[in-house]
């Protein structure tokens, strides 16, 4: 039996190798960080806290929304819905949640505060951007009993959340 932390070939396919969850998580905690200038901090940070402060603007820019405007396009407040359906919905970009505050981030393409439509402004969602600075959790926070912010869908590096296109567009 293989040990479940360690890398193997899949059966399907010959000399396709399998990505443990340890090499995920670290591979998207690198991405991350490769966003701020003391990297020792934020790994300390992570280790002491579970979570960073990383600059807004460059590599981490963020839509934060309300728990109440996800609940009601999920349908739910079950957090484990909730996650399945922004994992869906923003087609695997990445996703976490501020439980105490009852926030939810999703991580877009740098630029993307400086649209059109995030020009209103909005109580509901705001696009934050590089004069915001965002508490990030560490990458392998993904159970929401677990502190107070986790990752509703997990990093992957230079893999960003969006919207489904309707038909028309």
């Amino acid at each position: 039996m293989t040990p479940p932390d360690t890398a193997h070939h899949a059966g399907t396919r010959p000399g396709a190798l399998i990505q443990t969850r340890a090499d995920r998580h670290l591979a998207a905690g690198q991405w991350l960080l490769s966003a701020e200038q003391d990297m020792q901090r934020a790994r300390k940070d992570w280790a002491d806290n579970g979570i960073t402060l990383l600059r807004c603007g460059t590599l981490v820019t963020a839509v934060r929304l309300a728990a109440a405007l996800v609940y009601a396009a999920a349908d739910s407040d079950d957090l484990r819905d909730v996650d399945a359906y922004l994992g869906q919905a923003l087609f695997g970009g990445p996703v976490f949640a501020d439980t105490r505050w009852h926030l939810y981030y999703a991580l877009v393409p740098e630029g993307t505060d400086r649209l059109l439509p995030w020009s209103y402004g909005s109580g509901d969602a705001e696009c934050l951007g590089p004069n915001a600075y965002l508490g990030v959790p560490d990458p392998t926070r993904t159970d929401p009993g677990v502190g107070f912010s986790y990752w509703c869908v997990p990093p992957t590096p230079r893999r960003f959340a969006a919207p489904r296109r309707s038909p028309s567009s």
